[in-house]
């Protein structure tokens, strides 16, 4: 169980990176939404995914574990993310979304099943 939601965790970053890489200008998919309000909705995703993320991976991990794991996550799925941008921008854009709620699911479906346990 711990490691599908660590799993989940990792992935779910994706929901972030995906929402930030459509609010701001980027080479692969365009120049991005050029008003302010996108820009707060998707800080906002990426906010309430970081949250989510520290969630499930403090049930998994502890609270140092969290600490150095969602960091390591962004950084590492970004990079990914970014390749990926870059080689293939229209699969990246549709896989990004798809495993990102995945993700996201996961952790809620995880960090729910943690609560209940106790």
């Amino acid at each position: 169980m711990n490691a599908w939601l660590a799993g989940c965790a990792v992935l779910a970053a994706l929901a972030g990176l995906r929402a930030w890489a459509h609010a701001v200008p980027t080479r692969a998919w365009g120049d991005g939404a050029a008003n302010a309000a996108a820009r707060r909705r998707a800080m906002a995703a990426v906010v309430l995914t970081l949250a989510l993320q520290g969630a499930a991976s403090g049930a998994t991990l502890g609270p140092a574990g969290a600490t150095a794991f969602v960091p390591a996550s962004w950084m590492v799925m970004g990079w990914g993310f970014t390749l990926a941008m870059n080689q293939w921008p229209h699969g990246s854009r549709r896989w990004a979304g798809r495993l990102g709620m995945a993700g996201i699911a996961g952790c809620i479906l995880g960090v729910a099943a943690k609560v209940l346990q106790v």
